[in-house]
């Protein structure tokens, strides 16, 4: 379900059409219908604010989503009397037939917003997004680290070694100091080197997760967090990356509309009388999906009404569709523990009626 704006008759509309270097500000007054164009350059923040503070009042702005929008949404977010964040996608599904320049897409941004038919996209507030930027940063240490560990077993596999059982730095120290006299030379100089890399990687996971916990102790998101920790295989980083990835949970409906937006629904292809379905979508954000991925692994081996549905699933369409699976099983758990207040019950499917 799209969030629409509503339509605004009795103010300028204002389009924001935003690259890197510039943006284009298309500003509508749905009275009389004129408009005004403006390009500005993105390094004259002070120019920037002092255009959009001289704009009559009242006034709506509307930034479409790029990925780079959050310094133009800080900006403006104090000086302007309505701040929209525009679906770019959808808004540009809704342009028909008009010519993609920089003029155009944000005067398309400006008229959808004056007729009300604006598709929103979520705005995260700034502790929200303070959370996402340190989970991304822990999330992708910890990729940083699993590939550093690819490189250290393929060389004890080049050697037919069974390398240390622990997968930490530390582990590698003490293999090392043991075994060295068992691999070449050259090998025993590149794992050192892999340790340097760990023990550095380590540390700034380390420092991460205590930010982390910081943040996620605060009252905004210690009932959230504790909630969501009460479902099988959720743990601490589990439960901030979903926290800080979704933002408001409530704003989802139904459980189809929080498995597309983490991208965890199938692709449905239609043809005449004819319906497949392909490989799930991927359209939301990938750190939700890296993490609960994480998580359905923990939840199939501790948690027996997991274990028992992924070896069902597994049986029947193998591994990684199965774990795909228990994946998206867990966010409409996490979903449904939030909105009804309540933490998880060891009752089979319970939290997702």
């Amino acid at each position: 379900m799209v969030r629409l704006a509503a339509p605004l008759c009795d103010r300028l509309c204002v389009g924001i059409d935003l690259h890197k270097d510039t943006l284009t500000a298309a500003v509508l007054d749905p009275r009389t219908g004129e408009v005004a164009y403006r390009k500005l350059a993105c390094k004259c923040r002070g120019q920037i604010a002092e255009y959009f503070q001289a704009l009559p009042r009242p006034h709506a702005v509307a930034i479409e989503s790029v990925g780079f929008y959050r310094w133009l949404w800080d900006l403006l977010e104090p000086i302007v009397d309505e701040l929209h964040l525009a679906d770019a996608a959808r808004c540009r599904a809704l342009a028909a037939a008009r010519p993609k320049t920089d003029r155009q897409d944000a005067l398309n941004v400006a008229d959808l917003l004056a007729a009300g038919r604006l598709p929103i996209a979520y705005a995260p507030p700034m502790h929200v997004r303070e959370l996402r930027d340190w989970t991304r940063h822990r999330n992708g240490l910890s990729r940083s680290h699993a590939r550093v560990l690819t490189r250290v077993q393929s060389l004890m596999d080049a050697n037919n070694r069974p390398g240390p059982r622990r997968a930490k730095a530390d582990a590698l120290i003490r293999y090392l100091q043991a075994h060295h006299t068992l691999l070449p030379e050259r090998h025993v100089r590149m794992l050192w080197l892999a340790v340097d890399q760990l023990t550095v990687i380590e540390r700034q996971t380390a420092d991460a997760e205590r930010v982390i916990a910081g943040l996620i102790a605060h009252e905004r998101f210690a009932a959230i967090d504790a909630l969501l920790r009460s479902v099988p295989g959720v743990g601490p980083i589990t439960s901030a990356t979903a926290i800080a990835e979704i933002g408001d949970f409530t704003r989802f409906t139904d459980r189809k509309q929080i498995t597309r937006y983490a991208g965890l629904n199938p692709r449905t292809f239609d043809s005449a009388d004819k319906q497949r379905t392909g490989r799930i979508a991927k359209a939301g954000p990938r750190q939700l999906r890296w993490v609960l991925q994480q998580a359905a692994w923990c939840a199939r081996r501790d948690h027996p009404i997991f274990r028992k549905r992924f070896g069902q699933l597994s049986r029947r369409v193998g591994k990684p569709k199965a774990g795909v699976a228990i994946a998206r099983k867990l966010l409409l758990c996490m979903w449904a523990v939030v909105r009804d207040g309540q933490p998880y019950r060891p009752i089979a499917d319970a939290a997702m009626n």
